[in-house]
């Protein structure tokens, strides 16, 4: 008699905290723009994470949620700063819930990193932001106290609208992960100085948001690990506050980047893509651009996870079955996150339970992430109009500048 094939680990039951997660496959955070101007949900918005949940994912975590109006990033981003939100979202949390995924609310504050015109952005101290080179404002104590605040209330929030769990972004370049950079935080006082100091404020706002819901409610946290700008935060502090981070509530953590030079050290082009796939695809600009190499957060999770007991969550780059079962079979990480294949496919997981095995139909072309603030999340590959007009508007860009 013909044993049964096993069943691979990514399609093993996963856990954070006390939450169960029908597999170990997250849809990783990835902004929408998709929400009215004030920040509430749409329409558009439950039908894409309907989408997702049916889809087949064990968890979801939503693009960035900003908890205070000084802190959204881009327009049309979904917001948690009011009580008269929650409404919306307790829509989203049950169109989700029907279809068996879990799903967390991402609970971020821009800082410095934001596209939206409103002011001076804040920041731990007055440096121009890499990314946007916008010119923020030194923070307060009484802008820090209510940043901090705006977390744990935005985190009660989630768990009345429905949510599952709530995820702290700390990481690529927004406003926690500045106040850990000492590129960012050039401050000589209680925020800011040493290593100690400098994670303060990622210290308090775990215990704001533990506070707000309570010690049985799943709270993870992507976490910058070490920046990638000159005279940033190094690895050995950044795993070092992660360790402290974990024992000051955290269920699970996502590694990544911190304050970086560029979009493209954390979501990088053509992962794994060979000339011949880019050619099927006509993603021409592989041509002259190297592929980046799967999984490049690995030594991160790798790393973290020898220190510590709770679920790692390694994103950025899976993109084949035979790395994603490495990953696992290694002990590297528990969980694993992606954001771009599931714009091109939110079903991919109900594939591979199939039996599908191999890559992922994304080449990480990074189109749909350059349209963040200006259109809907989709992929643009999977109709050429769409493309064609991509590629027209990228040409008038460019003759304008």
């Amino acid at each position: 008699m013909t044993e049964a094939p096993s069943r691979p680990a990514f399609l093993s039951p996963g856990r954070i905290g006390g939450l169960a997660l029908r597999n170990r496959l997250v849809r990783a955070a990835t902004s929408e723009t998709l929400a009215t101007d004030g920040g509430a949900v749409t329409a558009e918005l439950v039908a894409l994470y309907r989408r997702l949940a049916e889809g087949g994912a064990g968890l979801l975590v939503t693009g960035h949620v900003y908890v205070e109006r000084r802190g959204q990033c881009s327009p049309r981003q979904m917001g948690l700063y009011d009580d008269r939100l929650v409404p919306g979202f307790r829509t989203l949390t049950t169109a989700v819930h029907r279809h068996g995924a879990a799903i967390f609310a991402e609970l971020s504050h821009a800082g410095s990193q934001s596209m939206v015109d409103a002011g001076a952005p804040l920041a731990p101290s007055a440096i121009v932001n890499p990314i946007y080179k916008r010119h923020p404002k030194a923070a307060t104590e009484a802008d820090i106290v209510a940043a901090i605040e705006a977390f744990g209330q935005a985190a009660r929030r989630a768990r009345e609208a429905g949510f599952d769990g709530v995820h702290i972004h700390g990481g690529n370049g927004y406003l926690i992960s500045e106040f850990g950079s000492p590129h960012a935080n050039r401050r000589d006082d209680a925020w800011g100085g040493d290593a100690l100091r400098r994670g303060r404020f990622a210290h308090a706002v775990v215990t704001a948001v533990r506070a707000a819901v309570g010690p049985d409610f799943p709270v993870s946290m992507r976490v910058g690990l070490a920046d990638s700008v000159a005279g940033g935060l190094a690895l050995a502090e950044g795993l070092g506050r992660a360790v402290s981070l974990v024992a000051a509530g955290l269920d699970a953590v996502e590694t990544t980047y911190g304050v970086m030079a560029g979009y493209r050290d954390n979501i990088r082009p053509y992962v794994g893509v060979c000339l011949g796939r880019a050619l099927r695809d006509w993603a021409v600009e592989r041509l002259w651009r190297p592929a980046a190499p799967e999984a490049y957060y690995r030594p991160f999770a790798r790393a973290l996870k020898a220190r510590v007991a709770v679920p790692v969550i390694l994103v950025g780059g899976l993109r084949s079955t035979a790395t994603m079962e490495d990953v696992l079979a290694s002990g590297d990480a528990d969980l694993l996150a992606f954001a771009r294949p599931f714009v091109r496919e939110p079903d991919f997981p109900n594939r591979l339970a199939a039996g599908r095995r191999g890559r992922v139909d994304c080449v990480s072309c990074n189109i749909c992430l350059a349209h963040d603030g200006h259109d809907g999340l989709k992929c643009w590959r999977l109709d050429p109009r769409d493309l064609l007009a991509h590629g027209i508007g990228h040409m008038k860009a460019l003759w304008k500048h």
